[in-house]
């Protein structure tokens, strides 16, 4: 198939203003091929027409009229609801995938819909959740992506959601016969499928035999396998002596007064956080440390379970043995599983052979029973094309005070549209404003440079890194020299022709060079980190400049002793919910970063406060409980009675020297990066 150029991308509104004289011309080019480019569905402002609409209302029509036969009741649910239902169910981690907005007249924040099962079992559960519903929708959800993503904001979703049926395993069968049938109706192309059951792990860990604090803290963590691995390794071994614990222990004994006084000796006791929490908690970590190690025996019967990959009939049969032989009591979840399997053969299918994976669904969060996913076979440029699952507990969580069985699945038509077309000249054979080529998106490359500046460099703007880096350069043979008053961000350079400068600020010169606007580009790599998505895959580290040394941490008072590393501040996180009725704050700038560490660290409950100055003051301040800023010597944090967790160092970085992955060394801008990087004593690979 052939893919559709993606966008080029503008940098924060007035940098092109900044540019010198000899760069204007540069950038007007670069942007005004950005019209022309084109990412598929889900670009802002672009529409349907002809043959790519008559295709996806076809594909929703057929989807719908099958729908409707089987007793799905069509509704519409808003495309905006209030965003604290997602940040309560899924934390912080879901700023970065949906579109949160203020509240109108200053109210809380709404939330554009990610997708329709929430907004859907919302509404059903407004008008009462004693009673059975079928509902079928069909419209757009909007994800952010990352900045340079050819995937779509905005795309179509077609699906069922089937809310307190008598026959649980009858309503599985009928969602996935559905999803069959409409994937065939709508000619979707070669695929394959995947199912998973997440209710067996769960009964699993209900029928060992271990404290009742190990068991709360594996099942809380099931979604994220790299941290659930690691509590079954954890709790495998005797606790390590922390000699602070232990005297946070010692002193927590004594009563309250006495844990108050030893925690003021490491740090003025600042935030919303009370003593009384840390001798709770103190209280919990006892107990931890009187827990007797996993046997070796539980670990393995946890790995075997979900370790198994077979077709689905193989599969129940292999978990049936490995109870029998452990002597585990989770006959109800088999059981659930065989009369799901029955009732799919009913429905015309051959549940038997459906493959099946133990551990699939893991990072579905809201799922926790069946599971299945339908992906497009040979190509993995596109998203599933359907999928779905149980989500009983949802309902409980969403208000139904105790879980109302909930079925669901839904249809991406225009990515199953994608799927069903073959052979060369694909796009256009959709139509140049098709959407349903999202995933395909190809990004445009450089376009043409103007007189004067074959090459493109963006230097910092102002402050110690602008002076660093023209020393750097200066004692390299290359001179930047300011033009204008003083308040004019130009510079020009000597020793190389052709080369032109552009003055941006530090944290704008990612963008510029991932947009393709300038060639190279200087500043720091937690800026990089920050603001570039899968940044190596499009920009290249020319040379670390050995200047601009920092450190992105995580801080936490200095006075909880009970918090040494990031396990212990995702305990506390969830302890501090249930305390203060809503979600620890984490102060900082760098949004990304956070988000990202925070995830492999398995950590959701949390909520991230934008703070662009002055972050240390944020604990005192009571804007926040903690915070993720960069440091040099640490003795700001210090000051402010902070303290950067033992596992806590997100990033080391330093400036750098960066490049554009395009095809611009083989053009004129290639001649002038030669001389200049022979200047430099620096090379870049083609």
């Amino acid at each position: 198939m052939t893919g559709i150029p993606g966008p080029k991308r503008e940098i924060a509104p007035g940098t092109s203003a900044q540019m010198a004289a000899p760069i204007a011309a540069h950038m007007t080019a670069k942007m005004a091929g950005a019209g022309e480019a084109r990412t598929g569905y889900g670009r802002a402002g672009q529409a349907l027409e002809g043959a790519a609409l008559a295709a996806v209302d076809e594909a929703l029509d057929v989807i719908g009229r099958l729908h409707a036969k089987a007793g799905y009741h069509r509704v519409s649910p808003p495309h905006l609801f209030p965003a604290e239902v997602m940040l309560g169910l899924y934390g912080e981690d879901v700023r970065g995938r949906a579109f949160l907005f203020p509240g109108g007249g200053g109210g809380e924040e709404i939330c554009l819909r990610p997708d329709f099962t929430v907004p859907v079992a919302i509404m059903h559960g407004s008008a009462g959740w004693g009673r059975a519903a079928r509902y079928a929708y069909r419209g757009p959800v909007f994800r952010r992506q990352p900045q340079g993503s050819g995937r779509p904001i905005e795309y179509l979703q077609a699906g069922i959601e089937n809310i307190g049926a008598a026959d649980p395993a009858g309503a599985e069968a009928q969602i996935l016969a559905l999803t069959f049938e409409a994937l065939e109706a709508v000619g979707a192309g070669p695929h394959e499928i995947v199912t998973g059951d997440l209710g067996i792990v769960f009964a699993l860990l209900d029928a060992l035999d271990m404290p009742e604090g190990r068991r709360d803290r594996l099942r809380r963590h099931l979604w994220r396998p790299a941290r659930f691995a690691r509590l079954i390794e954890d709790a495998q071994r005797p606790i390590a002596s922390d000699a602070a614990k232990i005297a946070l222990l010692a002193a927590a004994s004594g009563g309250e007064a006495t844990l108050a006084a030893q925690l003021a000796q490491a740090g003025e006791i600042l935030g919303l956080r009370e003593v009384g929490e840390v001798a709770d908690r103190a209280a919990a970590l006892a107990a931890a440390a009187a827990e007797p190690p996993m046997p070796a025996e539980q670990a393995e019967i946890i790995d075997a379970v979900l370790a198994i990959k077979a077709e689905a009939g193989e599969a129940l049969s292999a978990l049936r043995g490995i109870a029998a032989q452990a002597g585990i009591a989770i006959d109800g979840a088999l059981d659930a599983f065989e009369r799901r399997l029955d009732a799919i053969n009913r429905s015309g299918l051959d549940g038997e052979t459906l493959p099946f994976d133990a551990s699939f669904g893991r990072t579905l969060e809201y799922y926790d029973g069946f599971v299945f996913e339908v992906r497009a076979t040979g190509n993995p440029d596109l998203p599933p094309l359907a999928g779905g699952g149980r989500y009983d507990s949802l309902t409980a969580q969403l208000g139904a005070g105790h879980p109302v069985t909930a079925v669901g699945a839904m249809i991406r038509p225009e990515a199953v549209l994608a799927n069903r077309q073959e052979g060369p000249g694909t796009a256009e054979a959709l139509s140049a404003t098709s959407l349903v080529m999202p995933f395909l998106a190809t990004r445009s490359p450089a376009g043409s440079t103007a007189q004067g500046a074959d090459l493109v460099l963006a230097l910092p703007s102002k402050g110690r890194l602008q002076q660093a880096t023209i020393d750097w350069f200066d004692g390299r043979g290359v001179t930047i020299k300011r033009t204008g008053d003083g308040r004019e961000y130009a510079a020009t350079a000597e020793g190389v022709d052709g080369l032109g400068i552009a003055m941006l600020s530090a944290g704008e010169i990612p963008s510029a060079l991932e947009a393709g606007l300038v060639h190279l580009g200087v500043t720091g790599l937690d800026m990089v980190e920050e603001r570039v998505a899968d940044w190596p895959g499009k920009l290249e580290r020319v040379s670390e400049m050995g200047f601009g040394h920092a450190r992105l941490v995580v801080a936490v008072p200095a006075w909880w002793g009970d918090v040494r590393v990031m396990a212990d501040l995702d305990d506390v996180a969830e302890r501090f919910r249930a305390r203060h009725g809503h979600a620890l704050r984490i102060a900082t700038k760098y949004h990304n970063l956070t988000r990202r560490f925070f995830r492999s660290h398995g950590i959701a409950d949390y909520r991230i406060v934008d703070s662009q100055g002055a972050t240390e003051a944020a604990p005192k301040n009571q804007a926040a409980e903690a915070l993720v800023d960069i440091t040099t010597t640490g003795e700001t944090l210090r000051a402010n009675h902070l303290r950067v967790l033992d596992d806590g160092e997100i990033l080391a970085s330093e400036a750098c020297l960066f490049a554009t992955r395009q095809e611009w060394l083989a053009e004129a801008a290639g001649v002038v990066a030669q001389e200049l990087f022979r200047r430099l004593g620096v090379s870049m690979g083609v």
